[in-house]
């Protein structure tokens, strides 16, 4: 499947709606997921820094096209 940024169930840039959307789980997961690796807790263990993840996060934003 190719990967959308979902416009319609959006909280920032409708990013990680999409990613939900195309890997086939629930949006609400995917952000606490999220959230959790951002804040550190899994970010430490995996290496991911809170700024490395925000840089990510707009390069997918400005890259994967929109759809309504």
């Amino acid at each position: 499947r190719r990967m959308y940024r979902n416009l319609n169930d959006k909280m920032l840039g409708g990013v990680l709606s999409g990613m939900a959307n195309s890997l086939g789980m629930s949006t609400g997961l995917l952000r606490v997921i999220f959230i959790v690796l951002y804040l550190g807790i899994g970010g430490i263990t995996l290496g991911i820094s809170a700024g490395a993840m925000t840089v990510i996060y707009f390069l997918l934003w400005m890259f994967i096209p929109g759809r309504h």
